[in-house]
């Protein structure tokens, strides 16, 4: 999908019958530019929420920019082809993945209801539509749509708008670039806390086992002194005795007669 996007970068608003401002309108660059970075964001986040929530995002942007190019208000057919655009010149990684990814894990009223299934809704129709996109679509003949498949033929003078907004889709790629290294980094961080986190709990459970070890050490030095004590205590008391037994006299000593005077 990402190839049949990219080969698809050369559309204009023009082939797609999108309202785009004219050269007396006083808008400077691509006035889609917002919901281009929003949908670009999608992949960023994690919760299906948080994705659908870019969904909405970009849909929004999409309706201030048709206010911007048509006096008239927005209709759906306008809407429609100008989400078309939008996801063609944004070219959103993972786009297909992420939409299922959505669909599987998201709330199923925010995807069938309300206004964010409204938009998610146009999004499934607008990549479906760029999947079988031809000639007849864009008012090309055969010759023509296949000329600019092949990078043969090129889209009539562009105005300085539209050149713009070219310049701005090589920034779009830088951005997309620097959002793929930010996902790496926080990759990497993740592990390398992760490894920390073991090891911290590594050191903890051998500190907590010296711990145990020093203290039955202690408990046993302890035990040991008491029994030590008490026989020292057991070996006075006997020597005490003997000593008693010693000053006690005999009783077959006899005193000595007094004589008769």
């Amino acid at each position: 999908m990402i190839f049949l996007f990219s080969s698809l970068n050369w559309v204009t608003p023009q082939m797609l019958g999108v309202p785009f401002p004219d050269e007396n309108t006083l808008v400077t660059g691509d006035p889609f530019m917002p919901a281009i970075t929003a949908i670009i964001e999608m992949d960023a986040k994690r919760a299906p929420q948080d994705k659908l929530a870019c969904v909405s995002k970009c849909s929004q942007h999409i309706f201030e920019a048709l206010s911007t190019s048509n006096n008239e208000p927005a209709n759906a057919d306008d809407f429609l082809t100008s989400l078309v655009y939008v996801v063609l010149k944004a070219n959103p990684p993972r786009l297909h993945s992420n939409m299922q990814y959505m669909i599987r894990f998201g709330l199923p009223h925010s995807l069938m209801a309300g206004e964010s299934g409204y938009y998610f809704t146009n999004l499934s129709c607008a990549v479906a539509f760029i999947e079988k996109l031809d000639g007849s679509a864009l008012n090309l003949s055969p010759e023509e749509f296949e000329g600019y498949m092949r990078g043969q033929r090129a889209p009539a003078a562009l105005t300085k708008r539209h050149q713009v907004a070219n310049d701005t889709q090589k920034l779009l790629e830088e951005l997309q670039g620097r959002q793929q290294k930010l996902h790496q980094g926080v990759d990497a961080l993740t592990m390398e806390l992760h490894k920390w986190v073991q090891v911290v709990h590594s050191q903890l459970d051998e500190a907590t086992s010296q711990f145990d070890k020093v203290q039955k050490e202690i408990t046993a030095q302890a035990e040991a002194s008491q029994v030590m004590s008490s026989l020292a205590q057991d070996g006075s008391q006997e020597k005490v005795k003997e000593q008693q037994l010693v000053l006690l006299p005999n009783d077959n000593c006899q005193a000595p007669k007094q004589t008769a005077c």
